[in-house]
């Protein structure tokens, strides 16, 4: 098993690395991009301003699964502007929407017409210098960006080596205050993330150990973070499993259990990284079934073992008050409203071959 690697961004991480951001980023004019909740809880603004030179314009409030328009408006700011460089400082959805605002700012066009290939950026976009306040997405470090489109009723995303940021700064103190939910969610996605790296087609015995040690410091971290949010351990150990599982899929690609998410998430709210875990433990027997290679490795990363990943995975999801049905959180679409959404690639990135019928059993067999 071969295949070339790419870790298109530079990675400064640690703790309280934050606080040399000054060392970290070139002078010059900068537009800082923000979010909502944690730009206000950790002063975003005014601890960037304290440790920076240069002007400073801001465009902020982007929302969580940020919307086509935002990204179009942003695009529009920083263009305006002519910065330097961004900073994009947040959760996955600033990372995601302040990626795509680079590109499209220098090279113009919307988004649709990069995600339905109409245009495909020549080059880089503004350089984007990643700040996460959040683990979960590893957006800071991969060249995907995941945009709602309201036209499309759907969340579409965009993968292209112009969207990997030029730096990423990751320090895991910013992700003290995270809440409860927030720290569910986004350690699921990491573990989403590290287990469809782990049977994508495009795996190598590097990604595959990326994978694998993500999965084992998710399950060793994870909880004391959710249940103990200001333990140092905990919350580096969280990064950096978010790391690995970056390193991974950003190489590998996802596979269809983060395809089905897309609409649940568009229809009911339900946090991304929760809507990727419900399909987990099905796609994990589905697998086995189907006889994919090592699937006992990735069970013993979880601490489990083949014949009980899956339930396994229920209690871990239930311990972190994390739904585990497609009725408890009020989904009604089923697997009609799933597949017209398009499984395509998603489909395709797999070791073996998988069906569109055995992707609606395995929406069925959520509720199991």
């Amino acid at each position: 098993m071969t295949g070339d690697l790419n870790f298109g961004t530079n990675i400064s991480y640690g703790w309280g690395i934050f606080e040399q951001l000054e060392r970290m980023v070139p002078e010059g004019d900068t537009v800082l991009v923000l979010g909502r909740g944690s730009a206000r809880a950790l002063r975003l603004e005014e601890r960037i301003r304290e440790r920076i030179t240069g002007n400073v314009d801001v465009f902020a409030g982007v929302e969580p699964n940020p919307r086509s328009s935002t990204v179009e408006e942003g695009s529009r700011f920083i263009k305006d502007r002519r910065p330097d460089i961004i900073i994009a400082a947040g959760g996955g959805s600033v990372m995601d929407a302040a990626k795509f605002m680079a590109v499209m700012a220098r090279h113009g066009g919307a988004v649709l017409d990069y995600i339905e290939g109409t245009m495909v950026p020549p080059d880089s976009g503004y350089p984007v210098y990643a700040v996460p306040t959040t683990p979960g997405t590893s957006s800071e470090i991969t060249p995907f960006s995941v945009v709602t489109v309201p036209e499309r009723n759907n969340k579409l995303g965009l993968r292209h080596p112009a969207i990997y940021p030029k730096k990423a700064i990751i320090d895991p103190a910013l992700t003290v205050g995270l809440p409860k939910v927030q720290t569910a969610a986004t350690g699921l996605d990491i573990l989403s993330h590290a287990v469809e790296s782990y049977w994508s087609k495009n795996s190598t015995p590097l990604t595959r150990q990326f994978s694998l040690n993500s999965v084992r410091l998710l399950k060793r971290h994870l909880e004391k973070a959710y249940g103990e949010g200001g333990d140092r351990e905990a919350r580096e150990g969280v990064s950096l499993a978010s790391i690995f599982a970056g390193l991974a899929f950003s190489n590998t690609g996802t596979t269809i259990c983060h395809a089905i998410s897309y609409p649940i998430t568009f229809d009911t709210g339900l946090p991304h990284g929760m809507a990727c875990a419900l399909t987990l433990g099905p796609m994990f027997e589905l697998l086995v079934e189907k006889e994919v290679q090592d699937m006992e490795e990735l069970a013993e990363g979880f601490g489990s073992t083949i014949s009980t990943f899956r339930e396994d995975l229920v209690s871990f999801m239930k311990g972190l008050n994390v739904p585990t049905t497609l009725s408890g959180i009020g989904f009604t679409g089923g697997e009609q409203r799933i597949m017209a959404a398009g499984m395509g690639n998603f489909i395709r990135n797999f070791t073996v071959e998988v069906s569109e019928n055995d992707v609606m059993r395995i929406v069925r067999d959520i509720d199991r």
